[in-house]
C-alpha cells in the first residue's frame, strides 16, 4: 500500500474509533476534527506534489443579521489571480444563474431559492445562524455561494473574521469544500466554517468577512472530487444511500458524506459522516454510506458525497 493510502485510511481508522469511543453524544465534534484532517491530508498531498493551481481570491462582506437567509454580500475587493508577467485576469462574462443542484450531483429534496450573488466573483448569498457547541466554545456557521464566474471551481476554501463593534470576536475557516465539491459557473453549493472559540461572539450585530480561494476542476490528484448521488432516503434515524464516480477518472477516499438540513428556506443543521469505502473506485464504481441522524431531525435536506482525485 502506498504512502498516501496509508495515511488516508488511518484518518479514517481514527474516525471510527472516535464514533465507537464517544457514540452520538460526542458525534459532531469528533466528526468536525476528523474531517478537518482528512482535508489538511489532501492539501498537504497537493503542496507536495507541487501542482501549480492558480488561486481566485474575494474578499466578501457579509452581515449576521438574523437567523434567515441574508441578502448578498456586501461588495468586497477582489484580488485577481496573477497571470505569467504579472498581468492582471481579463474581465469575466457575464454569468446566468443556475436552479439548485442543477448538475444533478446532490441528494436530498431541499430546493432552496437563492439569490444571484455579486457578478464575476465567488459570492455568499445566504447563511444560517451562528451554532454554538456547549461545553466547547467553538461553533459552526453555515452558508451557500454562488460560482459567478466562468470557469468552474474545486477545493473552494473559505477564511472568516467575525467581527462586533468594530473588533475580531471569532475567526475560522471552512472544512467540506463544499457540496458539490467542484461547482460549475452560475451553480449554487453549500458549505460551513468552523470556529475554535466563539465566547467572545454576541447574538446579534456580528460582521462575517469572507476570504475565498479557489483552484480549477480538474481530475488532477488529490483534487476534490464530486461523486453524483444516486439514493438519499431518510429513514428517521439515518439518511441511507448511494454515490457513484460519474468522472471518466478514478477517485479514492476517505468519501466524506454531508447533508445540509433545511427548516424552510432556511439552513439549519449539519449532518456529516464518512463511507466505509477508503480504497479506490474506478470510473462508474459505487459507495454506499449512512448518516446517522442521533436524534436530529432533518426532514429537508441536501447531501453531497466527495473524495479525491488519484
Amino acid at each position: 500500500m502506498s504512502d498516501r493510502s496509508d495515511i488516508l485510511r488511518t484518518v479514517w481508522v481514527a474516525h471510527m474509533n472516535v464514533l465507537d469511543a464517544g457514540g452520538p453524544a460526542d458525534y459532531s465534534y469528533s466528526s468536525v476534527d476528523t474531517l478537518r484532517f482528512a482535508r489538511l491530508i489532501g492539501r498537504f498531498m497537493l503542496l507536495k506534489k507541487s501542482l501549480s493551481i492558480p488561486a481566485l481570491a474575494t474578499v466578501l462582506l457579509l452581515v449576521a443579521c438574523s437567523p434567515k437567509f441574508s441578502t448578498p454580500a456586501d461588495a468586497g475587493t477582489v484580488t485577481a489571480a496573477a497571470k505569467s508577467g504579472g498581468t492582471a485576469a481579463a474581465e469575466v462574462a457575464a454569468v446566468t444563474s443556475q436552479p439548485f443542484n442543477s448538475g444533478k450531483l446532490l441528494g436530498g429534496n431541499a430546493a432552496p431559492n437563492f439569490p444571484d450573488g455579486e457578478a464575476g466573483k465567488v459570492s455568499v448569498v445566504a447563511q444560517g445562524t451562528l451554532a454554538k457547541s456547549e461545553g466547547m466554545n467553538s461553533g459552526t456557521l453555515l452558508f451557500a455561494y454562488r460560482n459567478n464566474t466562468p470557469a468552474a471551481i474545486s477545493h473552494v476554501d473559505f477564511t472568516v473574521i467575525a467581527k462586533a463593534d468594530g473588533k475580531v470576536v471569532a475567526s475560522g475557516n471552512s472544512q467540506s469544500g463544499g457540496i458539490p465539491a467542484q461547482v460549475q459557473p452560475g451553480e449554487a453549493a453549500l458549505d460551513y466554517i468552523y470556529f475554535d472559540n466563539v465566547a467572545s461572539v454576541p447574538d446579534a450585530g456580528v460582521r462575517y468577512e469572507f476570504t475565498v480561494k479557489t483552484s480549477p476542476a480538474d481530475t488532477r490528484s488529490f483534487n476534490t472530487a464530486a461523486l453524483k448521488v444516486a439514493q438519499a432516503d431518510n429513514n428517521g434515524t439515518a439518511i441511507i444511500g448511494s454515490a457513484t464516480n460519474d468522472t471518466d477518472a478514478v477517485v479514492h477516499g476517505p468519501f466524506s458524506v454531508y447533508a445540509y438540513c433545511f427548516d424552510g428556506e432556511n439552513l439549519s443543521q449539519l449532518i456529516q459522516d464518512f463511507a466505509p469505502e477508503t480504497g479506490d473506485v474506478a470510473a462508474g464504481g459505487q459507495v454506499a454510506f449512512t448518516a446517522n441522524l442521533y436524534s436530529k431531525t432533518c426532514d429537508t435536506f441536501a447531501l453531497g458525497v466527495s473524495g479525491w482525485f488519484k
